[in-house]
């Protein structure tokens, strides 16, 4: 009998720590967005090569919801809406995000309050949702006056805009990762497409790429996002090493 009491009691011991240690491997984002009651969120874990969903919530019809992930290691979150438009969160287990403003055009009106990381990825991506509606306010411009007597020279003007925003969400993007060099969020910034194309290349931006690579692989050196960037950089390395030896010398 006392065994079998002992036995219980180490099982409930276990069971208890377990319990905690889970607890701590968790984060909590809580939201309450208006115009958000009957909406149905996801949320998936951005991997190196994939995405994966993990948890789905219909808000409340005050336009609450929580999610609690378990955070096994420091990463990147994304709530997706119905609309397949995504809200990007780097989380670390501790964790908690509280998402306020609305869900009117999710996730341009949603305000993120937590982690410093998370803070700074949202204003980035608020910033680079306003570049990527004035280019598409020039693209539609250009096909409402396709017809026009004055459209040669409304697509010069037109491209001296793009170029404009393009350089902006350039200096935008170097000034992040420049400020934010021990940020995984930075990683985020890094590779980045602006419409089709990514706005820094290794081929004429390595420089960020490897100051990240030097900065996260030294903080962060089991980190899966980090070792796929480290990866990425040493292969970059590599083929322009290969090259410069098929370069013929002058």
């Amino acid at each position: 009998m006392i065994k079998s009491i002992v036995s219980w009691g180490l099982l409930i011991l276990l069971f208890c720590s377990s319990c905690q240690h889970q607890s701590r491997n968790r984060a909590v984002v809580h939201g309450k967005l208006a115009d958000a009651k009957g909406l149905t969120l996801v949320l998936q874990e951005l991997d190196t090569k994939e995405i994966h969903s993990m948890d789905s919530i219909v808000a409340d019809p005050s336009g609450e919801f929580n999610f609690i992930p378990v955070i096994l290691e420091s990463g990147f979150w994304l709530i997706k809406a119905p609309t397949g438009k995504i809200l990007v969160l780097p989380l670390n287990a501790g964790d908690k995000v509280e998402l306020t403003g609305s869900a009117r055009d999710f996730p341009d009106n949603v305000i993120v309050n937590g982690p410093q990381d998370a803070m700074l990825l949202n204003e980035f991506y608020r910033f680079t949702r306003k570049n990527e509606r004035e280019v598409d306010s020039l693209e539609m411009l250009l096909i409402d006056r396709q017809d026009s007597a004055a459209y040669f020279e409304l697509t010069q003007k037109v491209d001296s805009s793009f170029r404009q925003i393009w350089e902006r969400q350039r200096s935008s993007e170097m000034a992040f990762i420049a400020k934010n060099p021990h940020s995984l969020a930075s990683l985020i910034v890094l590779n980045y497409s602006f419409g089709m194309s990514p706005v820094l290349s290794p081929e004429k931006d390595f420089v960020y790429y490897q100051k990240l690579e030097s900065t996260l692989y030294r903080q962060f050196p089991e980190n899966k996002h980090v070792k796929f960037h480290h990866q990425r950089v040493l292969e970059f390395q590599r083929k322009a090493s290969i090259r410069r030896q098929q370069t013929p010398a002058h």
